[in-house]
């Protein structure tokens, strides 16, 4: 019986290390599930319109909002969007949002804070100063937000979105982008 014993030990330890390995690559494949389950639930979309005309010294508005729709079961912490502006053309941005610099005393309620420089005029980030966390199942948005410029020019723009939160610290792209050329 002595002479099984070291091979029934052996044995052992070779089913313990193949159960460790097993065990591990479970875990590996069920974080990223979890990881694309997280994406998943995060739904990330513009909605817009454009005002556009062809009279002299008249403005052209694209009027739009980017929706954050938290479709987990969890809430999300510390929202922040950026906006990318992709244009060579003179334009104007204007939004519901404050800054460090806004005079207290709004009579509107704001939901946004502007935490990128005011001098950039194509990367625009902003912070979420509403009620935190974002329950699960609710939808937030940076609502009504507005790009200008003069109609007597040729004009192309594109703006893309970006979400990040605590839970996705990697950020969540928008599902699609406004896009506008006139010549």
């Amino acid at each position: 019986m002595n002479e099984l014993t070291p091979k029934i030990e052996e044995k052992l330890e070779e089913l313990d290390l193949q159960r460790e390995a097993f065990i591990s690559k479970i875990k590996r494949v069920m974080a990223n599930n979890q990881k694309i389950e997280l994406e998943k639930n995060l739904l990330v979309y513009f909605s817009y319109s454009c005002n556009l005309t062809s009279l002299r010294n008249e403005e052209n508005y694209i009027i739009g909002s980017l929706i954050i729709h938290n479709y987990s079961s969890q809430p999300i912490k510390q929202l922040t969007i950026g906006l990318v502006v992709d244009s060579e053309q003179v334009y104007q941005f204007t939004g519901k949002y404050v800054t460090d610099n806004s005079q207290s005393g709004q009579k509107t309620p704001v939901n946004w804070k502007r935490i990128s420089d005011d001098n950039d005029q194509h990367t625009y980030w902003f912070q979420w100063i509403g009620k935190d966390p974002i329950a699960s199942n609710s939808t937030v948005a940076f609502s009504n937000f507005s790009l200008s410029w003069e109609s007597n020019h040729p004009f192309a723009c594109s703006v893309k979105g970006f979400v990040y939160t605590d839970e996705y610290r990697d950020g969540v792209k928008s599902n699609n982008e406004i896009s506008v050329q006139l010549s």
